[in-house]
């Protein structure tokens, strides 16, 4: 339990107030993709922070979306904890799936539904009431905060190395809590130690100057057979990325991490019953499955299209086709060194005239479990929850961490409030609202534990 009592009943005597926090957050969209009510939201996040006492600046960079700084000082420790958070969200169709407006959050069999309460609107409220909590109980927090919150994160954080570049002295810290938090469905946090790099490009395949009858395909060149021809080329069936030199940069995992790695529960176990797969990819078995998610590189389709795919038949020649791919990558392997890599095997194979057009990219960020901040969090998170954490060495996914982690050299890891089946990006996004209390008080103490060392 949080080492300050007055705290802790703080935030249990206020957690109606808190998920209502959150209702209003998510019931404004703020869609990146779409550039949906971004400042709007931005708008309401700068009046949060005041609202807990702090001092606010809203950054804006040209095309932009605006970066919302906040900070609150401490006269208890000299040590500064920054909370990174985004304030954007994941487009929310298709709506039929939803069981209630996206954008309207309604609780249900103590849960709380809506675009964003997880991912990361929830997650960014626990962080601004639990510093309410220590500012209303003590007069100030625990420490030194920073609040980062950006509206870019789900298209990229296109933006977030140059909002920093241009205020380093603005973001500087000696740890970093990151945006997003999983606890199990048992009950059992999860310390998240990293996250997987990333590029993420569109292939363009023109073989036409426009659409043909599908009559003429004895004759004339196909776009979509071209494209698949093309991607049979990038991975093969086994999952190994094809393109020459894409390993040389991946290390295989220390020998104390490939232990802890196997005594750790992970969410390869939960995968095949949550998405209803027989089998993960290729036929793996588990533990290779576990070591994937960890650390190696990916290479998957995110989506493809051409030609005609409504009701009925229409018989084409499509004269282009499109494929989005997002490429993980692991520590030490570099973005930019990648996609030349990638451009020269496509030009080797022929494919040089395809247009490549590249949407983000971003290098992978870990730090290691024996870490002040990481080992201040797994103590934490025994004394909140009564049990042993899950200690993920990195996400699967991705996220802006290196921005922080390479320039100031410090750690940042992964806690908080949102169940793995929170359902992320789908329809239903909701958090559980007895783990929302529960992550508060781990966050507390995790901040607490880390300032005691």
């Amino acid at each position: 339990m949080v080492h300050d009592e007055k705290v802790a009943d703080y935030i249990h005597e206020n957690q109606g107030r808190f998920v209502k926090e959150i209702v209003r957050l998510a019931s404004q969209p703020s869609v990146s993709a779409r550039k949906e009510g971004i400042s709007e939201c931005a708008v309401i996040v700068k009046s949060m922070i005041e609202e807990i006492g702090g001092t606010t600046r809203v950054l804006q960079l040209p095309g932009a979306a605006p970066l919302v700084y906040g900070e609150l000082k401490s006269s208890r420790s000299p040590k500064t904890v920054l909370f990174y958070n985004h304030y954007d969200v994941q487009p929310e169709v298709p709506l039929e799936l939803w069981k209630s407006p996206p954008f309207k959050p309604e609780v249900r069999d103590g849960r709380l539904y809506g675009r964003g309460v997880s991912d990361d609107k929830g997650e960014l409220v626990s962080r601004l009431k639990l510093i309410e909590a220590y500012v209303k109980v003590n007069g100030e927090p625990p420490c030194n905060v920073k609040f980062c919150f950006e509206g870019e994160e789900e298209v990229g954080s296109p933006h977030l190395e140059e909002y920093i570049n241009k205020n380093a002295e603005l973001f500087k810290s000696d740890a970093v809590i990151w945006e997003y938090g999983k606890i199990g469905s048992d009950g059992t946090p999860v310390v998240g130690l990293g996250v997987k790099g990333m590029i993420y490009l569109e292939l363009t395949v023109r073989s036409l100057s426009q659409d043909a009858h599908s009559m003429y395909a004895a004759a004339l060149p196909s776009a979509v057979w071209r494209l698949t021809r093309l991607l049979a080329l990038i991975k093969d069936p086994h999952e190994r990325i094809l393109i020459p030199g894409w390993y040389d940069r991946v290390k295989d995992l220390a020998e104390d991490e490939l232990k802890l790695l196997e005594e750790q529960p992970s969410e390869a176990q939960e995968l095949l019953k949550t998405y209803g797969s027989k089998e993960f990819a290729a036929g793996m078995p588990l533990a290779q499955a576990k070591k994937s998610l960890v650390a190696r590189p990916t290479a998957n389709i995110a989506g493809i299209w051409a030609g005609y795919t409504g009701p009925g038949s229409k018989t084409v020649l499509p004269a282009e086709a499109h494929c989005k791919m997002d490429f993980r990558l692991v520590p030490d392997q570099d973005p930019a060194e990648l996609t030349a890599k990638l451009l020269a095997y496509l030009k080797a194979n022929g494919y040089g005239d395809v247009e490549v057009a590249f949407e983000t990219s971003e290098p992978a960020a870990r730090t290691s479990y024996k870490s002040d901040l990481a080992q201040a969090a797994i103590k934490a998170a025994k004394e909140v929850f009564q049990k042993d954490p899950a200690i993920e060495i990195s996400s699967a996914g991705t996220g802006p961490l290196y921005v922080f982690t390479r320039r100031y050299g410090v750690a940042g890891l992964d806690i908080g409030i949102s169940p793995v089946d929170s359902a992320l990006h789908s329809p239903n996004e909701n958090i559980r609202l007895d783990f929302f209390e529960k992550g508060m008080l781990w966050l507390g103490e995790t901040v607490e534990n880390y300032l005691a060392k």
